[in-house]
Protein backbone atom coordinates (compact mmCIF):
# COMPACT_ATOMS: atom_id res chain seq x y z
CA UNK A 1 0.00 0.00 0.00
CA UNK A 2 1.41 3.49 -1.19
CA UNK A 3 0.14 6.49 1.12
CA UNK A 4 -0.29 9.28 -1.14
CA UNK A 5 -0.66 12.99 0.13
CA UNK A 6 -1.64 16.09 -2.03
CA UNK A 7 -3.33 13.76 -4.67
CA UNK A 8 -5.34 16.38 -5.99
CA UNK A 9 -3.20 19.00 -6.85
CA UNK A 10 -1.61 19.24 -10.46
CA UNK A 11 1.33 16.81 -9.75
CA UNK A 12 -0.68 14.74 -7.50
CA UNK A 13 -3.48 14.03 -9.88
CA UNK A 14 -0.67 12.78 -12.32
CA UNK A 15 1.43 10.32 -9.59
CA UNK A 16 -1.93 9.12 -9.00
CA UNK A 17 -2.82 8.34 -12.17
CA UNK A 18 0.29 6.54 -12.84
CA UNK A 19 0.58 4.63 -9.34
CA UNK A 20 -3.37 3.23 -10.49
CA UNK A 21 -2.50 2.47 -14.32
CA UNK A 22 1.02 0.45 -13.01
CA UNK A 23 -0.97 -1.67 -10.40
CA UNK A 24 -0.25 0.14 -6.70
CA UNK A 25 -3.15 -0.06 -4.14
CA UNK A 26 -3.09 3.71 -3.28
CA UNK A 27 -4.39 5.40 0.05
CA UNK A 28 -5.31 8.96 -0.44
CA UNK A 29 -4.60 11.57 2.72
CA UNK A 30 -6.98 14.42 1.40
CA UNK A 31 -9.10 17.56 2.98
CA UNK A 32 -11.89 17.16 0.41
CA UNK A 33 -12.33 13.77 -1.23
CA UNK A 34 -14.66 15.44 -3.64
CA UNK A 35 -11.60 17.38 -5.24
CA UNK A 36 -10.40 13.57 -6.65
CA UNK A 37 -13.17 13.79 -9.09
CA UNK A 38 -14.09 10.14 -10.40
CA UNK A 39 -10.85 9.06 -8.88
CA UNK A 40 -11.83 8.45 -5.40
CA UNK A 41 -13.60 5.36 -5.73
CA UNK A 42 -9.97 3.63 -7.39
CA UNK A 43 -8.22 4.72 -3.75
CA UNK A 44 -9.29 4.43 -0.21
CA UNK A 45 -9.49 7.49 1.68
CA UNK A 46 -8.52 8.95 5.01
CA UNK A 47 -9.64 12.68 5.83
CA UNK A 48 -6.56 14.79 7.11
CA UNK A 49 -5.47 18.37 7.18
CA UNK A 50 -2.17 19.31 7.15
CA UNK A 51 -2.64 21.05 10.07
CA UNK A 52 -3.93 18.09 11.97
CA UNK A 53 -1.90 17.08 15.01
CA UNK A 54 -2.25 13.34 14.78
CA UNK A 55 -3.55 11.16 11.11
CA UNK A 56 -6.61 9.39 11.03
CA UNK A 57 -6.78 5.91 12.65
CA UNK A 58 -5.59 3.48 10.34
CA UNK A 59 -4.44 5.77 7.54
CA UNK A 60 -0.55 4.03 8.08
CA UNK A 61 -2.00 0.66 8.38
CA UNK A 62 -0.27 -1.60 5.76
CA UNK A 63 1.64 1.27 4.00
CA UNK A 64 5.32 0.60 2.90
CA UNK A 65 6.06 3.55 1.14
CA UNK A 66 4.73 7.41 1.95
CA UNK A 67 4.96 9.25 -0.92
CA UNK A 68 4.47 13.30 0.31
CA UNK A 69 3.32 16.03 -2.04
CA UNK A 70 1.08 18.59 -0.51
CA UNK A 71 2.97 21.47 0.54
CA UNK A 72 1.65 25.18 -0.24
CA UNK A 73 3.55 28.01 -1.42
CA UNK A 74 1.97 30.52 0.57
CA UNK A 75 0.01 31.05 3.82
CA UNK A 76 -3.68 29.35 3.79
CA UNK A 77 -6.42 30.34 5.93
CA UNK A 78 -5.77 27.01 8.00
CA UNK A 79 -2.39 27.77 8.37
CA UNK A 80 0.39 29.68 7.83
CA UNK A 81 2.87 27.93 5.05
CA UNK A 82 5.68 26.86 8.06
CA UNK A 83 3.05 24.66 9.41
CA UNK A 84 1.91 23.40 6.60
CA UNK A 85 5.08 22.29 4.96
CA UNK A 86 7.54 22.21 7.80
CA UNK A 87 5.37 20.91 10.83
CA UNK A 88 2.58 18.76 8.88
CA UNK A 89 6.12 17.07 7.30
CA UNK A 90 7.41 16.44 10.72
CA UNK A 91 4.16 15.46 11.97
CA UNK A 92 3.59 12.55 8.89
CA UNK A 93 7.06 11.48 8.64
CA UNK A 94 7.72 11.03 12.71
CA UNK A 95 4.12 8.60 12.24
CA UNK A 96 5.04 6.74 9.05
CA UNK A 97 8.57 5.67 11.19
CA UNK A 98 7.19 4.31 14.22
CA UNK A 99 4.15 2.35 12.07
CA UNK A 100 7.40 0.81 10.37
CA UNK A 101 7.10 2.44 6.89
CA UNK A 102 9.65 1.57 5.04
CA UNK A 103 9.91 3.74 2.69
CA UNK A 104 9.31 7.83 2.65
CA UNK A 105 9.25 10.16 -0.17
CA UNK A 106 9.44 13.56 0.31
CA UNK A 107 8.98 16.32 -2.30
CA UNK A 108 10.58 19.63 -1.37
CA UNK A 109 12.15 22.13 -3.70
CA UNK A 110 15.24 23.29 -5.59
CA UNK A 111 16.95 25.95 -3.80
CA UNK A 112 15.58 24.91 -0.34
CA UNK A 113 18.00 26.28 2.30
CA UNK A 114 18.05 28.02 5.95
CA UNK A 115 19.37 31.09 3.76
CA UNK A 116 17.11 30.93 0.81
CA UNK A 117 15.46 34.55 0.05
CA UNK A 118 11.78 33.45 0.78
CA UNK A 119 9.69 31.52 3.28
CA UNK A 120 8.90 28.88 1.29
CA UNK A 121 11.95 27.51 0.72
CA UNK A 122 13.26 27.86 3.71
CA UNK A 123 10.78 25.68 4.99
CA UNK A 124 11.08 23.05 2.46
CA UNK A 125 14.70 23.07 3.69
CA UNK A 126 13.24 22.29 7.40
CA UNK A 127 11.09 19.72 6.34
CA UNK A 128 13.77 17.85 4.75
CA UNK A 129 16.03 17.97 7.98
CA UNK A 130 12.88 16.63 10.00
CA UNK A 131 12.20 14.14 7.40
CA UNK A 132 15.77 12.60 7.41
CA UNK A 133 16.03 12.76 11.06
CA UNK A 134 12.93 10.59 11.33
CA UNK A 135 14.20 8.08 8.91
CA UNK A 136 17.26 7.67 10.71
CA UNK A 137 15.61 7.49 14.35
CA UNK A 138 13.32 5.31 13.35
CA UNK A 139 14.63 2.57 10.81
CA UNK A 140 13.02 4.46 7.77
CA UNK A 141 14.49 5.08 3.94
CA UNK A 142 14.07 8.13 2.87
CA UNK A 143 14.32 9.88 -0.44
CA UNK A 144 14.14 13.54 -1.30
CA UNK A 145 12.73 14.36 -4.53
CA UNK A 146 13.05 18.75 -5.22
CA UNK A 147 11.83 19.79 -8.17
CA UNK A 148 12.44 23.37 -9.62
CA UNK A 149 9.45 25.61 -11.08
CA UNK A 150 6.99 22.81 -11.73
CA UNK A 151 4.77 23.66 -14.92
CA UNK A 152 1.30 22.05 -16.31
CA UNK A 153 -1.42 23.93 -18.32
CA UNK A 154 -4.09 25.68 -15.97
CA UNK A 155 -1.85 25.25 -12.79
CA UNK A 156 -0.52 28.03 -11.20
CA UNK A 157 2.22 29.45 -13.14
CA UNK A 158 0.65 29.04 -16.13
CA UNK A 159 -2.05 31.03 -14.96
CA UNK A 160 -0.45 33.58 -13.62
CA UNK A 161 1.19 33.89 -17.36
CA UNK A 162 -2.59 33.99 -19.26
CA UNK A 163 -3.75 36.85 -16.77
CA UNK A 164 -0.48 39.20 -17.05
CA UNK A 165 -0.80 38.58 -21.05
CA UNK A 166 -4.04 40.40 -21.30
CA UNK A 167 -2.13 43.58 -19.98
CA UNK A 168 -0.53 46.07 -22.48
CA UNK A 169 2.69 45.98 -20.80
CA UNK A 170 4.00 42.85 -17.97
CA UNK A 171 5.96 44.00 -15.19
CA UNK A 172 9.00 42.03 -13.80
CA UNK A 173 11.54 42.44 -11.41
CA UNK A 174 14.28 44.73 -12.03
CA UNK A 175 16.93 43.80 -9.92
CA UNK A 176 16.11 39.91 -9.49
CA UNK A 177 18.49 37.42 -9.30
CA UNK A 178 15.92 35.06 -9.54
CA UNK A 179 16.23 31.84 -11.71
CA UNK A 180 14.51 28.40 -12.47
CA UNK A 181 14.83 25.73 -15.06
CA UNK A 182 11.32 24.68 -15.10
CA UNK A 183 10.15 21.30 -14.95
CA UNK A 184 6.43 19.67 -16.55
CA UNK A 185 4.40 18.29 -13.83
CA UNK A 186 4.58 15.26 -15.66
CA UNK A 187 8.17 14.81 -15.57
CA UNK A 188 7.88 14.87 -12.11
CA UNK A 189 5.49 12.30 -11.62
CA UNK A 190 7.01 9.99 -13.66
CA UNK A 191 10.58 10.90 -11.78
CA UNK A 192 8.62 10.34 -8.63
CA UNK A 193 6.92 7.12 -9.90
CA UNK A 194 10.49 5.79 -11.04
CA UNK A 195 11.50 6.57 -7.73
CA UNK A 196 8.56 4.56 -5.77
CA UNK A 197 9.02 1.60 -7.85
CA UNK A 198 13.12 1.80 -8.15
CA UNK A 199 14.80 2.67 -5.08
CA UNK A 200 15.13 1.31 -1.60
CA UNK A 201 17.42 3.86 0.42
CA UNK A 202 19.68 2.05 2.97
CA UNK A 203 18.71 3.80 7.12
CA UNK A 204 20.65 6.89 7.14
CA UNK A 205 21.44 7.37 4.09
CA UNK A 206 18.65 9.39 2.12
CA UNK A 207 19.17 9.99 -1.68
CA UNK A 208 18.41 13.48 -3.11
CA UNK A 209 16.93 13.76 -6.57
CA UNK A 210 17.56 17.16 -8.10
CA UNK A 211 14.79 17.53 -10.92
CA UNK A 212 15.18 20.47 -13.67
CA UNK A 213 14.24 20.64 -16.81
CA UNK A 214 16.56 21.91 -20.01
CA UNK A 215 16.27 25.18 -20.24
CA UNK A 216 17.34 27.84 -17.19
CA UNK A 217 15.51 31.38 -17.08
CA UNK A 218 15.96 34.35 -15.61
CA UNK A 219 12.23 35.82 -14.11
CA UNK A 220 12.49 38.36 -16.43
CA UNK A 221 12.70 36.21 -19.18
CA UNK A 222 10.89 33.60 -17.93
CA UNK A 223 6.88 35.58 -18.20
CA UNK A 224 8.04 36.48 -22.02
CA UNK A 225 8.55 32.60 -22.53
CA UNK A 226 5.36 31.70 -21.21
CA UNK A 227 3.47 34.59 -22.78
CA UNK A 228 4.43 33.04 -26.37
CA UNK A 229 2.87 29.69 -24.93
CA UNK A 230 -0.19 30.46 -23.00
CA UNK A 231 -0.97 34.11 -24.35
CA UNK A 232 -0.12 36.17 -26.55
CA UNK A 233 3.15 38.32 -26.27
CA UNK A 234 3.86 41.73 -24.45
CA UNK A 235 6.56 43.83 -23.87
CA UNK A 236 7.40 43.77 -20.40
CA UNK A 237 8.47 46.61 -17.86
CA UNK A 238 10.58 46.48 -15.05
CA UNK A 239 10.15 47.60 -11.47
CA UNK A 240 12.02 47.58 -8.43
CA UNK A 241 10.67 44.64 -6.24
CA UNK A 242 8.84 47.13 -3.53
CA UNK A 243 6.48 48.83 -6.12
CA UNK A 244 6.01 44.84 -7.54
CA UNK A 245 5.29 43.48 -3.78
CA UNK A 246 2.79 47.08 -3.23
CA UNK A 247 0.96 46.08 -6.60
CA UNK A 248 0.79 42.19 -5.36
CA UNK A 249 -0.25 43.23 -2.13
CA UNK A 250 -3.71 45.48 -3.71
CA UNK A 251 -4.59 41.94 -5.04
CA UNK A 252 -3.78 39.57 -2.84
CA UNK A 253 -6.34 37.35 -1.48
CA UNK A 254 -6.68 33.47 -1.60
CA UNK A 255 -6.45 31.91 -5.09
CA UNK A 256 -5.10 35.37 -6.80
CA UNK A 257 -2.01 37.30 -6.33
CA UNK A 258 0.33 36.23 -3.84
CA UNK A 259 3.79 37.71 -2.83
CA UNK A 260 4.95 34.48 -1.16
CA UNK A 261 4.74 33.11 -4.94
CA UNK A 262 6.51 36.42 -6.45
CA UNK A 263 9.38 36.06 -3.99
CA UNK A 264 9.67 31.66 -5.16
CA UNK A 265 9.98 33.37 -8.37
CA UNK A 266 12.53 35.78 -7.40
CA UNK A 267 14.97 32.81 -5.99
CA UNK A 268 17.10 30.45 -7.35
CA UNK A 269 15.75 27.41 -8.05
CA UNK A 270 17.85 25.70 -10.71
CA UNK A 271 20.22 23.39 -8.65
CA UNK A 272 23.44 22.17 -9.59
CA UNK A 273 23.01 18.86 -12.07
CA UNK A 274 20.91 19.79 -14.90
CA UNK A 275 18.54 17.28 -15.92
CA UNK A 276 20.96 14.62 -14.50
CA UNK A 277 18.85 13.07 -11.83
CA UNK A 278 16.03 13.18 -14.08
CA UNK A 279 17.26 11.28 -17.11
CA UNK A 280 19.26 8.98 -14.13
CA UNK A 281 15.49 8.15 -13.60
CA UNK A 282 14.79 7.23 -16.84
CA UNK A 283 13.08 10.49 -17.81
CA UNK A 284 13.65 12.55 -21.04
CA UNK A 285 12.83 16.45 -19.80
CA UNK A 286 10.74 18.30 -21.97
CA UNK A 287 10.83 21.98 -22.24
CA UNK A 288 7.77 24.65 -21.47
CA UNK A 289 5.52 23.86 -24.86
CA UNK A 290 5.83 20.43 -23.76
CA UNK A 291 4.67 21.58 -19.69
CA UNK A 292 1.85 23.22 -20.79
CA UNK A 293 0.43 21.12 -24.03
CA UNK A 294 -1.97 19.44 -21.76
Amino acid sequence: MILLTGATGATGRRVLDRLLARGHRVRCLVRNPARLGSRRVDVQLSLWNLTDARLPGGALRGVHTVVHLAGPLSDQPIGHLEELNATATWRLADAAASAGVEHFVHVSALGAGGAAGCRFLRAKEVGERVVRGAGETGGMGVSVVAPSLILARGQRWASWAQALSLLPIVPVPAHSHGRSRPVSAADVADAIVAVVEGETPAVGSPTRHELAGPETYAVRDLVPALHTVVGRPRPTVPLPACVLNAAVAVLERPGAADREELAVLTCDTTGRHGTRDLEALGVRPGGIVEALAG
